[in-house]
């Protein structure tokens, strides 16, 4: 147990260390400081809405960056590993596949930490600069999109263990797109009165595809409603647990592969 899980912590470390000297993460961040500096420039006429604006379009380019390096160093854990051999030389020192991919999702996971941290830090100093007001909503709205893009980085190392990066790429948008609409198809199901059968349908397509619409805590952070410290602990809870079964089901995948 220990050898594992220092295997997963150097490898982890070095895929960090390699993320965060690509030109992709330190392009994004600096293409995003700007735009969220900018997002005081648009003038609302109303007191105090200016300051939701603020927070609103910030955890939005947030979100939406981060998706980008979800993907994209997502797609460089595994699958160049498996293209050039170099899987090989890493599992003949830790000889455990399973392993192997809990570091690599390690590595995005700091990844998207590091960029998360700093992105909160600057938000929220900006907008202390401004306001002369602590706003620690902001952090925990970062952190609920961190543990979102945690999941959707679970799903994409899933996918590269046995497609390609085309593949990968279509079906994790797709299931992306198909987790935010869960909550939508449960209420349209309930209104509808479409049937205890396909109630049965939507929870077993709820137990295989992740369910992002729980992650949408955004509104209570921008207009500042209270937020239980127990539902956050549940969703890092349910973080956890998806992104295990998905990692487990990808190393099953990972350990039948001949490489």
């Amino acid at each position: 147990m220990h050898q594992s899980l220092a295997a997963i912590g150097w490898i982890g470390w070095y895929g960090f260390l390699e993320a965060v000297r690509s030109r992709l993460l330190l392009g994004t961040m600096f293409l995003v400081l700007p735009l969220m500096v900018s997002t005081w420039l648009l003038d609302t006429y109303r007191v105090g809405l200016q300051v939701k604006v603020v927070k609103d379009l910030g955890l939005n380019l947030m979100s939406g960056f981060g998706l980008l390096i979800v993907l994209f160093v997502s797609l460089d854990q595994i699958i160049p590993d498996i293209e050039r051999r170099t899987i090989a030389f890493v599992l003949t020192r830790v000889g455990n596949r399973q392993v192997y991919i809990l570091g690599r999702f390690l590595g995005v996971a700091l990844t998207l930490a590091f960029f998360h941290t700093v992105m909160a830090a600057f938000l929220t100093a900006m907008l202390r600069w401004h306001d002369q007001a602590w706003f620690w909503e902001v952090p925990l709205g970062a952190f609920v999109i961190f543990l979102k893009q945690c999941v959707l980085v679970a799903v994409v190392l899933f996918l590269t263990t046995f497609a390609t990066r085309l593949v990968v790429i279509s079906l994790s948008v797709l299931t992306y797109v198909l987790g935010h609409t869960l909550d939508l198809f449960r209420h349209l199901a309930e209104r509808r009165g479409l049937g205890v059968v396909a109630g049965y349908v939507g929870e077993a397509v709820a137990l295989l595809l992740p369910d992002f619409s729980l992650f949408e805590l955004k509104m209570a952070v921008v207009h500042e409603f209270p937020v239980q410290g127990t539902a956050v602990a549940l969703l890092a809870l349910y973080t956890l647990c998806v992104s295990l079964f998905y990692l487990a089901a990808g190393g099953a995948i990972l350990a039948r592969r001949d490489l």
